[in-house]
């Protein structure tokens, strides 16, 4: 009742403002993917049409996922809302039957808040949300039975030719991003573009200088070329259609690469991803060609586009209009908690300069055996940089910075972004930065307290065997799945 009382509140509210013709709102969503793009600096690729969009509008330069995986961050920008506050921290949670997790009393997705503003809602990619929904609530066009019917959830449908003349939208898509594929360099080549070769890329610090990281990197770029290509081919159907004026486009990455030390791992290359956002209509509010320094959460979408819009930002919301006269971020917070089959706990603090981690779970590595090395194993383990660095640490080959995610960890890391951008410096027992660190950790701790995090909470039975009930049983190496009775 609550929820249907706040949803009619905000539709009234908004049919009183009654605006000539309110925008279009596009989310286009990239998987998997680094700003290693031109307009980010990166000159090993040329990105023609996301630089077009960094000129028509804001590029973002230190923005940053809230969860260094899909779904927790899916569903904090979905909501505006932490993860941990929402109970959605769990990377896929709740997808089998007999374990579902609700929202709590009062929080509303945001094609709901647009939905109720008199928007056509659609999403033409995947929700991969960690909650229990009804989609016909949230889509208009496109919806799917509401029971989640997959391992990654619905995936979508609809498109803004599928919405009536004179009706604004609020519409979700994705475009190819960064997860590796082993013939990527032929599908970049069918576009009339030349791929980046393996000899050709830097071997960050963190990695090995061995031929599967280079592979891997290259792939990576080789990804942002192809990326590149779709946005071109998308802003160009959206100006056919005589949309572009009214639409404000929005663009991300969910994450980072899907590099061994980035993807589902709380560094700066897993937390660190594109932001730009255009909005030919409103160009005082989103000056074209402006480039921001300061500190944004992705999560900042959800609040930003319903601002845009011209609608209330509801008070539940984590995430702020990027746009407000207001907005300051001195900190940006993020988790990572339960990876496929892996339980963690990791919190983070991101700041201007320095990037201060805690890490809760002492008794195994950082990077235990995981989805993404299962996957690899079954594949080819020759070729797998994941595998391959496992190995060598297990011989001893490599830099004790290189080795450390393979052994035993350490309670806190700090980073100084501004000398160490590959982080493979911990000065967090340098006494040097012992007021950094102190201001830190006392912000993650109030950041725990606000949230009430609930992953410091111990997982019920019913979340530990929707777990098991995906993962062979030999492969669950987190001791809290061995001791399962």
């Amino acid at each position: 009742m609550i929820l249907l009382a706040l949803l009619a509140l905000l539709a009234g509210a908004a049919a009183a403002q009654q605006p000539a013709a309110r925008p279009n709102i596009l989310w286009i969503d990239i998987d998997d993917q680094s700003p290693w793009y031109s307009s980010y600096g990166h000159d090993l690729v040329e990105t023609p049409n996301i630089d077009a969009l960094a000129r028509q509008g804001v590029l973002f330069e230190r923005a940053y996922a809230p969860t260094p995986v899909c779904s927790p961050t899916r569903s904090s920008l979905i909501t505006g809302s932490y993860a941990i506050r929402i109970g959605a921290h769990d990377h896929r949670s709740g997808r089998v039957p007999g374990y579902r997790i609700h929202l709590p009393e009062g929080v509303v997705t945001v094609p709901e808040l647009f939905r109720a503003a008199g928007y056509v809602t659609y999403n033409a990619g995947k929700d991969d949300f960690n909650f229990t929904y009804d989609r016909t609530r949230l889509y208009t066009i496109g919806p799917e039975p509401s029971e989640i019917p997959s391992y990654k959830g619905p995936q979508g449908g609809g498109h803004w030719r599928d919405v009536s003349e004179g009706k604004p939208f609020f519409g979700q898509l994705k475009v190819s991003g960064g997860k590796s594929v082993a013939d990527i360099a032929e599908e970049v080549r069918a576009l009339g573009l030349e791929p980046v070769a393996p000899a050709d890329v830097p071997a960050p610090a963190q990695y090995p200088d061995i031929p599967q990281v280079r592979r891997h990197i290259a792939n990576h770029y080789n990804s942002i070329l192809r990326t590149d290509a779709e946005v071109g081919k998308l802003v160009a159907q959206l100006k056919a259609d005589g949309l572009w004026d009214s639409t404000i486009l929005v663009l991300f990455s969910d994450h980072g690469s899907d590099l061994p030390r980035s993807k589902e791992f709380s560094y700066d290359e897993g937390l660190r991803i594109p932001l730009i956002v255009v909005a030919p209509g409103l160009a005082e509010v989103v000056k074209p060609g402006t480039r921001r320094a300061d500190l944004v959460n992705l999560m900042d979408v959800a609040a930003t586009s319903l601002a845009l819009a011209g609608l209330e930002v509801p008070g539940f919301m984590d995430a702020r209009n990027i746009f407000g006269p207001n907005y300051r971020r001195d900190y940006v917070f993020t988790s990572a908690d339960r990876m496929a089959n892996v339980i963690d706990r990791v919190r983070s603090v991101v700041g201007p300069r320095f990037h201060y981690i805690r890490n809760f779970m002492l008794d195994r590595p950082l990077i235990n055996w995981g989805h993404r090395e299962m996957i690899d194993l079954a594949r080819d383990p020759d070729d797998s940089s994941f595998l391959t660095i496992r190995r060598l640490a297990e011989e001893g080959k490599l830099t004790p910075a290189q080795a450390a995610p393979y052994g035993q960890r350490v309670a806190e890391e700090l980073y100084d972004l501004e000398n160490d951008p590959d982080e493979v410096v911990n000065l967090a027992e340098d006494p040097a930065h012992a007021d950094v660190l102190n201001e830190m950790r006392a912000a993650l701790a109030d950041w725990i307290e606000d949230t009430d995090d609930q992953g410091q909470y111990p997982r019920s039975r019913a979340a530990m065997d929707e777990i098991t009930e995906r993962f062979a049983t030999d492969w669950l190496r987190s001791p809290e799945f061995r001791d399962l009775p």
